[in-house]
């Protein structure tokens, strides 16, 4: 019988990707899921909404850019990720949690890096690394939610 809190979406986003990260259901730790590549997939929400249906997930988080002190950053991005924050409460009337995205990035960046070695010297491959850092970068921004109490009601 599945928890009833049920899994949590993570997102990190960008405007040519979107990582995508899933908590299991207890809500106690994150996963990588996929990276959603807007150019080859411009229906993002459609995309997420497959990803919500099959997982049955009950809230999503999403990366938000903030200043190191901790207040709200303006700007392009800051407001970018309020009109995809407000689609996506239009969209599946799902709670959406807006956590701190500050250096997770360059985290995931360094913690792939530890993992391979050297950075990708191809195009190819590093648009390949690229979409696997936004992947892992999720996984932070969900796991720092879990990590504060996320996984509470």
């Amino acid at each position: 019988m599945p928890h009833p809190l049920g899994p949590v979406l993570g997102l990190d986003f960008g405007e040519r990707r979107i990582g995508v990260a899933l908590s299991d259901p207890e809500r106690l730790l994150a996963s990588g899921l996929t990276t959603l590549d807007r150019r080859r997939q411009p229906d993002v929400l459609g995309a997420l909404q497959e990803i919500i249906t099959k997982q049955k997930v009950t809230a999503i988080v999403l990366g938000y850019p903030s200043r190191t002190d901790g207040e709200k950053k303006p700007g392009d991005k800051t407001e970018a990720v309020d009109r995809f924050a407000e689609s996506l409460r239009e969209r599946f009337t799902l709670p959406v949690h807006l956590e701190d995205e500050s250096f997770t990035s360059a985290l995931a960046a360094d913690s792939l890096r530890q993992r391979r070695g050297k950075r990708p010297s191809k195009p190819r491959d590093w648009n390949r690394a690229k979409a696997e850092i936004d992947r892992v970068a999720a996984c932070y921004i969900l796991q720092d939610f879990l990590d504060r109490g996320g996984n509470s009601p």
